[in-house]
């Protein structure tokens, strides 16, 4: 897993209620108090039974690769080329977000992801942007 990015004034960390740090670094997902079911992000209600009643809840940090793409041409500011990917949770969340790996074109389908913090764009002034990411176990 790569280490840990830390904010400073040129970084700035994208969504605080996507991930936290703390006590370890995972995803945030919203898990509905009356039938169990995860959602991330956290949703205003449950998508299977529509309760209300949900609660934060980390997931896993481990999970499988559904599916990815090799981005080579982005937006302004999004240092190419990146991986984007879709992994599977245990918890039955699937999640989007860029893939750090040494060489993406090692990637496959089926091997398995961990959640990672890092860079994923800069912002209109310049800064980098932080937040959670992808990266083979």
């Amino acid at each position: 897993m790569a280490d840990k990015e830390q904010l400073t004034s040129d970084r700035e960390k994208y969504r605080d209620d996507l991930y936290s740090m703390s006590p370890y670094l995972h995803l945030i997902a919203g898990r509905c108090k009356s039938c169990g079911t995860y959602m991330f992000p956290k949703y205003y209600a449950c998508p299977k039974c529509f309760s209300d009643e949900l609660e934060d809840a980390p997931l896993s940090r481990k999970g499988v690769l559904h599916s990815f793409t090799i981005v080579e041409r982005a937006m302004p500011d999004y240092l190419v080329p990146y991986g984007l990917g879709l992994v599977n949770f245990p918890e039955g969340v699937r999640v989007m977000a860029q893939i750090e790996a040494e060489n993406l074109e090692e990637l496959k389908i089926g091997m398995e992801m961990e959640i990672t913090e890092g860079v994923i764009r800069k912002n209109k002034e310049g800064k980098e942007v932080i937040s959670y990411k992808f990266c083979p176990a």
